[in-house]
């Protein structure tokens, strides 16, 4: 997949990196040349390029570009400047940063789609991770329903998943279970991933069940 990181903050620049490592091909786009100099080692396709200059955006492949972030943190101006640049071009796909609520019903209204705000997002999971002590990652699907790893309370181990009735009387859809890999007693380093469990599977200590549900049915679970 081919995509285009507008803006090397802090956020973008870990995006695009990220998007580097999993083996996208990715295009970081800047117009400070010095963010360029300091990640153009991390990044194999990294640009000096202001996004207010028409002309200049159009030299990047933007025809032919799967998705393009706009992580531009600061400057709302050159956010949308570049939202109604890759608009023109007609991109396939854009994700668009948002820095406030004015600045995300302003990108509503240009028709972006796909708007993140990731301090508030990471809050969000912080939060539910404070809230669900067992938990170990949580993906909000709206305010009150959420996708959770976790591991279970102490009481569960050593039952029977058919026992348990996670559905029944907690009204959490099990997804799947991770479990950790051992030779003789000592974790290998790897985790299998069990989707569907029988009716004997035995809960241990490290398991992590993948569960979606409302969070006051999490925080049932765990009391």
């Amino acid at each position: 997949m081919k995509c285009i990181v507008i803006g090397l903050g802090t956020f973008g620049i870990a995006l695009a990196q990220r998007l580097t490592e999993i083996g996208f091909e990715v295009f970081g786009v800047d117009s400070d040349i010095n963010k360029i100099n300091a990640y153009k080692d991390t990044i194999k396709n990294i640009i000096c390029l202001d996004m207010s200059d028409e002309q200049a955006a159009k030299t990047l492949p933007l025809k032919d570009t799967d998705i393009v972030f706009v992580a531009l943190g600061k400057d709302v101006g050159a956010s949308i400047l570049s939202v109604a640049v890759l608009k023109e071009n007609n991109v396939k796909r854009i994700v668009a940063r948002s820095i406030s609520e004015l600045h995300r019903t302003i990108l509503k209204a240009m028709g972006v789609t796909e708007i993140i705000s990731p301090q508030k997002e990471y809050a969000e999971f912080f939060a539910t991770k404070i809230k669900l002590t067992s938990s170990i990652y949580s993906y909000l699907i709206t305010d009150n329903y959420l996708v959770n790893e976790m591991i279970l309370p102490e009481a569960f181990v050593g039952r029977r998943l058919v026992d348990v009735k996670l559905e029944k009387d907690f009204s959490l859809k099990l997804i799947a279970i991770k479990r950790e890999l051992t030779s003789n007693g000592k974790f290998i380093g790897k985790t299998e991933l069990i989707d569907q469990p029988d009716n004997d599977f035995i809960i241990q200590a490290n398991d992590i069940f993948i569960l979606a549900g409302k969070q006051n049915n999490f925080t049932r679970l765990l009391q």
